[in-house]
């Protein structure tokens, strides 16, 4: 490289990764740990290993001497090694707590211990901080497996990107890569970055952030994702995004922000868990006092039974049952490319009784095509088609992309617009060769344009409807035009509909902007119940609200890009096919990365799973908790049996929940 030509970096010593390091999922802006530090917790989790088998070993050599009837010293001394090794990590934990009068399961499970040495049982008690450590590693095991699906992102971009500039390759860090670089992605490489192909052609399995199996040809002029698989050609990509702001950057940060919406059974418990330990102690006490004043039993046996009811009592299984399902669930359906921003969304999704679906990208394929052109008056098919395409080209409606598509399959010159104004919902004009030109609505062109449709036009708009076409009105000074386009409805938009009605949906509607004729030829296709149509953005906004049942929730699918506003306003908005949206990951609840409207059924699904094992797990917890805790107060239970109980239930329910991992292979 000469020194009158700089490339465009600025190579530093630094090696950075904005989506996830080896060691942590990170901050894509500033680089800090927002979720977990991997070798932070890994350490964790085998020191804790280490304090559970360590303690384990001191209880079984302890035991072995008590069986053979050996020395009582040596046996004391295992015994409070045991106690030791197990205690020291939990008073470790909870001094700060304690010395802010905050009270929770880890102090109930050390006065537990504490007490079961006082009354002569220190056996018991150091079991009961050994099982307690061991459970608490096998709870950050199912942790650690629930994070899976991050995990697995930190290896899908590389660190590095291979800058092409003057037939030149130069390897520089990821975040030192600039927008209109071009990056040189060679066979079987990963894509380092959002981009669109300026030079050549290749298969690319994105299947990682989709979860479709199928590559997908690629050439020039198509967009790529950071993150995705180049298969077998050379390409070079324009960079579109830095590396912060990529999809697979907004991907993780959607995943690791999920623990911030947590499900209402989880909030309930994380709420009433200090207020619960405290009354635990206090039933603790008064079931000790009364025992010994009341009932005459001895001051060991009394403790005894408070002892064994503040182990039992103590909600362990409870506390988990509901985050480590969730956090399964939203794992699992990150490997498939459904991104769920909290528990409280999948949770809403389970107790949905009502869908409604946007029209156009969404139940339709959204691939537009302009299929006829009546000119306005005194212009020919072409001159109407080119001086339309002016207003319409920097829009992303997808009629608009219809006919531009039209414009360039004919090969037209497109005139440069002037005062080019766009109104969301009715329509676009602009000033083209000194004429006035508007493209937009029909219902909404007498009001803009000031002129009457006369009947011919009318009779020919309703007869195009009839047969399932959109049609939109075009404006060329005072001549009127229309263009009438097809779209197809998805193949699995029927099936779609089918199945979540048999899944328990009571109601499944659509809004649309588009015509009523229109709107009702797709209600009979797919198999709705009801449909809305000639709505504009703030009217969808209006009929989400309305749509909302008094028992259950509202789900609202589009396609993220119109729906937006409507999106955030359902119980849960779910954008279909909304890989590199913005938008779309913004406003929606839930994100599926795949355009498959089968997807909507395989979550409903997957919600409901996830609902009935929150329910299996909060039921089991509870049950166990009332059982022991009438036996320990009633009959009295042995010591081990309520540890043995209590700690049993803890990963029981952590297991059960780890079962929503299966979910993407069993499908």
């Amino acid at each position: 490289m000469n020194s009158h030509h700089q490339p465009v970096f600025e190579p530093t010593r630094e090696v950075f990764n904005p989506v996830l390091s080896d060691a942590s999922v990170i901050d894509v802006e500033s680089g800090t740990s927002v979720f977990y530090t991997r070798n932070a917790q890994w350490i964790a989790h085998r020191i804790g290993l280490i304090v559970a088998g360590s303690s384990g070993i001191f209880l079984a050599a302890a035991w072995g001497i008590d069986l053979a009837d050996g020395s009582a010293s040596l046996r004391n001394l295992f015994i409070l090694l045991a106690f030791s090794i197990a205690g020291v990590p939990a008073v470790s934990k909870i001094w700060g707590k304690i010395s802010a009068l905050r009270i929770d399961i880890d102090a109930l499970m050390l006065l537990g211990a504490c007490l079961a040495a006082y009354i002569g049982s220190p056996f018991e008690g150091a079991l009961l901080l050994f099982l307690f450590s061991l459970s608490e590693a096998l709870e950050g095991f199912s942790l650690r497996k629930t994070q899976s699906a991050i995990v697995a992102m930190q290896q899908l971009s590389p660190t590095e990107a291979n800058i092409l500039e003057n037939d030149k390759v130069y390897t520089i860090p990821l975040r030192q890569v600039t927008i209109g670089a071009n990056v040189l992605v060679r066979p079987g490489e990963k894509i380092p970055i959002d981009g669109v192909i300026e030079e050549g052609a290749s298969s690319v399995d994105e299947s990682a952030i989709t979860g479709e199996s199928l590559p997908r040809e690629c050439g020039a002029g198509d967009a790529v994702f950071a993150g995705t698989q180049n298969l077998n050609g050379r390409l070079t990509i324009c960079v579109s995004k830095l590396a912060k702001d990529t999809t697979l950057a907004k991907i993780v940060q959607l995943v690791t922000d999920s623990r911030q919406h947590p499900a209402s059974a989880q909030r309930l418990v994380d709420r009433i868990g200090p207020t619960y330990s405290v009354i635990v102690i206090c039933a603790a006490l008064s079931v000790s006092l009364a025992c010994f004043f009341v009932f005459g039993l001895g001051r060991d046996e009394s403790l005894h039974r408070g002892i064994a009811l503040l182990i039992v009592a103590s909600p362990c299984a409870l506390i988990i049952a509901t985050p480590v399902a969730y956090l399964a669930a939203i794992a699992s359906a990150a490997k498939r490319g459904v991104l769920i921003k909290g528990g409280a969304h999948l949770e809403a999704v389970a107790r949905s009784t009502v869908f409604a679906f946007d029209k156009t990208g969404t139940l339709t394929t959204g691939q537009v095509k302009l299929v006829e052109v009546l000119p306005a008056k005194g212009f020919s098919e072409l001159e109407t088609l080119r001086l339309a395409g002016s207003v319409e080209e920097s829009s992303t409606h997808p009629l608009a992309i219809a006919v531009m598509n039209e414009i360039k399959k004919r090969q037209l010159d497109v005139p440069h617009a002037k005062q080019c104004v766009a109104h969301p919902g009715v329509g676009v004009e602009g000033v083209v060769e000194e004429k006035r030109v508007w493209v937009g609505r029909v219902e909404r062109f007498e009001e803009k344009a000031a002129l009457k449709l006369d009947a011919d036009i009318v009779s020919h708009i309703e007869s195009l409807r009839r047969e399932g076409m959109t049609v939109s009105a075009v404006c060329i000074n005072d001549d009127v035009g229309l263009f009438a386009f097809r779209d197809t409805v998805r193949e699995g938009s029927a099936r779609c509909v089918a199945r979540l009605r048999k899944q328990g949906v009571d109601r499944i509607e659509m809004l649309t902007g588009d015509h009523e004729a229109s709107a009702e030829h797709m209600a009979s296709q797919v198999g709705l119940d009801e449909f809305h149509a000639s709505l504009a953005p703030h009217e969808k906004v209006t009929w989400a609200k309305q749509l909302r049942p008094r028992d259950g929730s509202l789900v609202l699918v589009g396609d993220g890009i119109n729906d937006a506003p409507a999106l955030a306003h359902a119980d849960v908005g779910v954008a279909m096919g909304a890989m590199g949206v913005d938008v779309a990951m913004e406003a929606a609840d839930i994100v599926v990365m795949k355009d498959d409207i089968e997807m909507v059924v395989w979550l409903h699904e997957h919600a409901k799973r996830t609902a009935g094992i929150v329910r299996q797990n909060l039921t089991f917890a509870l049950a166990v908790i009332g059982v022991l805790s009438v036996f320990s107060v009633s009959a009295g239970i042995p010591l081990p049996l309520a540890v043995i109980g209590h700690e049993g239930s803890t990963v029981a329910v952590a297991l059960n929940a780890l079962r929503l991992l299966r979910s993407c292979q069993s499908e």
